[in-house]
């Protein structure tokens, strides 16, 4: 059988990240989400409000040092090759 990547859009990509987080980090996505869900049925925000945000995120030190630590444990199999 032939191993083939299978295209994920981004709602499933997310889904699959969630499933592997840690709680706090699912915690701080969740927050994330429906602050964002409850501004945008008050009105519209511009899409660079949400890259701010995203921005914002990116620089947290716990959302760094998560990222930091599965990068870790994906070393090993990226030096497998198996990426």
């Amino acid at each position: 059988m032939r191993s083939e990547k299978i295209k994920m859009n981004n709602k499933e990509k997310l889904i699959n990240e969630i499933e592997v987080a840690p709680d706090y980090l699912v915690e701080k996505v969740l927050d994330f989400l429906l602050i964002n869900k409850n501004s945008k049925q008050a009105k519209p925000q511009p899409e660079k409000a949400l890259e701010i945000q995203l921005e914002e995120m990116a620089k947290d030190p716990e959302i760094m040092s998560e990222i930091a630590s599965m990068n870790e444990e994906f070393l090993v199999t990226e030096m497998d090759g198996l990426t």
